[in-house]
């Protein structure tokens, strides 16, 4: 970076989709699929180069799923406090995609804790939108002034990001990030493909702006919360 810039649910679903379904989904986002019966969540699958993978329901007691009309909710006990994930079935197909997460903090938590507590989505409108920036997501912005808010260290992909929009780049990783500085100690290499910006923290993190030059983006679209 330069210095100088700134769901519908189906409550017939049987295990038998457990194996080779050959399940289809569109766009790059990741996909689950959850069977429901009576009003509750009875078995969770992501699904994985069009295969349905069984996932643990509680994960030892600490996440639970609700049922709210024809969308799931993943509550999650993280040491900071909850993290409440949304899925929904826009189109009626059985798969769920992940519209929004919030992240809460405890009022006892200790040690180091996220800022960003309000809700972040994992699409955009074309007004200003605060985006989920997630590993197997496809982060796009829109117009206006987009909040790209990135919460995990893993290979990142982002799309449409705009500076001269007023894009923002939000750190908020609940990892004791506390500078931009700081953030940068950490970065190993950056360069430009052809056509994307890329940064590497080492070899098992990254971020890519799609379609960035290296000269559209500096360290001052960019903010360290946690």
């Amino acid at each position: 970076m330069n210095d100088d810039h700134g769901g519908r649910r189906n409550d017939d679903r049987s295990s038998d989709d457990n194996s080779s379904g050959g399940v289809n989904v569109s766009g790059n986002h990741k996909a689950f699929k959850f069977e429901i019966v009576n009003g509750q969540v009875t078995a969770v699958y992501e699904v994985k180069d069009g295969e349905l993978k069984s996932k643990s329901l509680t994960d030892g007691g600490r996440k639970s799923y609700t049922v709210d009309g024809n969308d799931v909710i993943r509550t999650e006990i993280k040491p900071f406090g909850t993290e409440i994930t949304r899925y929904s079935d826009d189109n009626g197909d059985g798969i769920y995609l992940r519209t929004s997460e919030q992240w809460q903090v405890s009022s006892n938590s200790n040690g180091v804790t996220p800022k960003f507590t309000d809700i972040i989505h994992f699409s955009h409108t074309s007004g200003d939108d605060r985006i989920a920036v997630r590993s197997g997501e496809d982060c796009r912005g829109g117009n206006g002034a987009d909040d790209f808010v990135v919460r995990e260290a893993a290979h990142l992909h982002i799309g449409d990001f705009s500076s001269r929009e007023g894009d923002l780049l939000i750190f908020d990783t609940g990892l004791g990030l506390t500078s931009r500085d700081q953030l940068a100690s950490y970065v190993t290499d950056t360069h430009h493909d052809g056509q994307n910006f890329i940064v590497n923290f080492g070899s098992d993190v990254s971020i890519t702006l799609v379609g960035v030059q290296a000269d559209q983006v500096s360290w001052n679209d960019v903010s360290v919360l946690s």
